[in-house]
């Protein structure tokens, strides 16, 4: 059941005043210095609001309102730089189960996690921060009834408050596999990351000898594994552009108060032709990243073969852009948009980060334009 255009507007009001009062940017600085990194009372709000649960099908727990309405909400999250493991709980570990063949898994998982009550989060880079399946850096083998798991992954969100770990590996022989683990289980190690942005947590996780049951897996190894992998990873990237879209758009509306109160030789910059040009550029980058973000978050409503395409799509435009603008920005600001105490280049960080976390957008670039090669050459085939 998809939300009205009045219906989002409320959604958007709520979810915008709400992370103005509870997540101004000296609370973000107060909660990202100190462990876990994220407000729980704010979490705690969010997740009885049904943020969590909004894109989650009526039978497990949610709203059933669909991934457009979920973007409503990380847009906010994203103007606001609201530190929280939304994304890699509410995001990308719910929708791992929602797409998942393991309905019994399913079942188990989801209701705890829209309760808030558990949080999860998704291990499914490389160490070297590629989601190319052939380069997973976690492996797994069957043992028995069980599944055995060795390796590491790198650039987990916020795995050391997770629950729920939901794992990418590959076995000696290529094949991939999605297996959900319980993060406190033997032989899982979990250390910090080193990240450009102070309001986002990453983390390598290690697996040593990890031994689950069999009915862990969310989907038969092989081919539909590396499909659901695919998937995760394009509402990822979906999610983090909207989380970009909202963080640059709040980066316009300050720049342009910015150029109309700072004055120079009398006049305030923003009447300089350059600043507006920067302020002209900015615009268009929140509007067309906008655009990019609705639409493919409405495709994530639809069809999930045409998940990954959107993704790339969204991925090539939105993160340069938003990366781009919020540098627009910053200089508009000058020397004082450097200064830790100014908030600008908090929102250049987490905009930077949201460009790569899922993929570079050459990546998704080189991805998209296998996938239009192939299409036309089998319309070739289907002509010939």
């Amino acid at each position: 059941m998809s939300l009205t255009v009045e219906e989002r507007d409320e959604l958007r009001s709520t979810a915008r005043s709400l992370c103005d009062r509870k997540s101004p940017s000296e609370r973000v600085r107060a909660v990202v210095a100190d462990p876990p990194g994220f407000d729980r009372a704010l979490w705690d709000e969010m997740v009885g609001l049904g943020w969590s649960s909004i894109h989650v099908p009526a039978a497990h727990g949610g709203s059933d309102a669909g991934y457009a309405a979920l973007a409503v909400v990380l847009h906010e999250l994203g103007r606001a730089m609201v530190p929280s493991p939304f994304l890699a709980s509410a995001v990308l570990a719910t929708s791992a189960l929602m797409c998942s063949d393991n309905n019994a898994l399913a079942s188990e998982l989801l209701g705890a996690l829209v309760a808030g009550g558990s949080i999860g989060s998704v291990a499914f880079a490389s160490t070297d921060g590629t989601y190319e399946v052939s380069r997973l850096t976690t492996g797994w083998e069957r043992v028995d009834a069980t599944v055995r798991l060795n390796g590491s992954s790198g650039f987990v969100l916020d795995a050391d408050v997770a629950d729920v770990l939901i794992v990418g590996a590959c076995s000696d022989d290529g094949t991939p596999a999605v297996v959900a683990i319980d993060s406190a289980s033997a032989g899982v190690r979990i250390e910090p990351a080193a990240s450009v942005d102070e309001t986002r947590r990453l983390f390598s996780v290690a697996f040593t000898d990890v031994v689950v049951a069999e009915e862990r897996m969310l989907c038969e190894p092989g081919a539909r594994a590396e499909e659901l992998l695919d998937q995760i990873l394009a509402v990822g990237v979906i999610a983090a552009a909207c989380d970009a879209t909202g963080a640059t758009e709040r980066m316009l509306d300050r720049t342009a108060d910015y150029a109309k109160d700072r004055m120079q030789f009398g006049k305030p910059i923003g009447s300089f032709q350059a600043v507006k040009h920067h302020c002209a550029n900015i615009a268009i980058a929140v509007e067309a990243s906008r655009a990019a973000v609705n639409a493919a978050a409405v495709a994530l409503d639809g069809e999930p073969n045409a998940w990954a395409r959107n993704a790339s799509v969204t991925s090539s435009y939105v993160g340069p852009a938003c990366t781009e603008a919020c540098g627009f920005g910053l200089r508009v600001h000058g020397g004082i948009g450097f200064t830790w105490e100014h908030d600008s280049h908090l929102y250049l960080k987490r905009v930077m980060l949201d460009e790569v976390m899922f993929g570079t957008p050459s990546w998704h670039r080189r991805r998209l334009a296998r996938t239009v090669i192939e299409s036309v050459q089998e319309e070739e085939l289907q002509r010939s």
